[in-house]
């Protein structure tokens, strides 16, 4: 079972629009040499919306490639239609992903019984001993699943075992509660009420990547259940927190930022369609990279 912190890489880009390789590749190092408990791709923090399908292939061979079997891989599929769906399937299979996790088909007027048909139709495609999850993210994408719904799958589907979710620690832990304890229901949001989620029950935080280090080590405090020590190092990293998870678009714009700075990238280009950032903004995030120091 997958359990801790399991950063979302971010997509860099070149100034001709291209993937930024070495970046990305720099950035999945990065999540081995901290110690994360795995590594996820194509979430909504990876400007997945905005990628091609040999570019989601790319991002999912190079962090197959250097993550060489060490971290299990979680990968986030989505698509224009259900055959791209399926052959990011392959794809994701190929290269030994531990988990899939399933954003819906979205078309204009998407409802929430559309998605949860949309997930009866596609989970079947998944070998039945990978880990089948879904991204339940009505805060976010504006339609999903009830607690009902989710209950069908698990009892149909053998292989759907997890959650990624979106929700406060409050929402999430009245979820939880009516969930059998082997359905791992796992939070994001930039990190926001880190150690709330994991008193709430979440196995785990998908988080971005410009707060790993710490998350890192308030998971361990947590386990430790030395939850003053855990929530005062909170504190050093909730103003960023707020600042970047505004909403997916501030996210990707200066989150983005403050885990480039974090590594040492100066030049950080975007594509879009995209929140531009201000002068204002990037000296912001620029302050809150320096307040948290290099990664290592």
């Amino acid at each position: 079972m997958l359990k801790g912190i399991i950063p979302m890489t971010y997509c860099f880009f070149n100034k001709n629009n291209s993937l930024d390789l070495k970046a990305i590749r720099d950035q999945i190092l990065l999540i081995k040499k901290l110690g994360s408990h795995g590594i996820a791709c194509l979430g909504l923090a990876t400007e997945v919306n905005k990628l091609h399908f040999f570019e989601k292939q790319k991002i999912i061979e190079l962090v197959a490639d250097v993550s060489n079997g060490i971290l299990p891989i979680v990968v986030t599929i989505s698509g224009n239609n259900f055959n791209e769906y399926k052959k990011l399937i392959e794809v994701a299979q190929y290269y030994n992903a531990r988990w899939i996790v399933f954003q819906p088909l979205l078309k204009k007027k998407t409802t929430d019984e559309d998605c949860f048909d949309f997930f009866n139709k596609i989970i079947p495609n998944v070998d039945t001993n990978t880990l089948v999850g879904i991204q339940n993210a009505k805060e976010y994408i504006g339609v999903g699943l009830n607690s009902s719904q989710i209950l069908k799958l698990y009892k149909k589907f053998d292989n759907f075992r997890a959650i990624k979710g979106e929700a406060s620690a409050t929402l999430i832990q009245t979820e939880i509660k009516k969930y059998p304890k082997n359905l791992q229901v796992f939070n994001g949001r930039g990190g926001q009420e880190i150690i709330d989620n994991f008193l709430a029950g979440c196995s785990g935080i998908i988080p971005s990547l410009e707060g790993t280090d710490i998350f890192l080590k308030i998971y361990k405090l947590v386990q430790q259940k030395k939850i003053i020590e855990a929530r005062s190092l909170y504190k050093k990293i909730l103003p960023s927190i707020v600042f970047s998870m505004q909403s997916i678009d501030s996210l990707v714009c200066y989150g983005k930022r403050i885990c480039a700075y974090r590594m040492g990238i100066k030049k950080i280009y975007y594509r879009k369609p995209t929140l531009v950032p201000t002068n204002f903004g990037i000296k912001l995030a620029k302050q809150f990279a320096e307040d948290l120091g290099k990664f290592i």
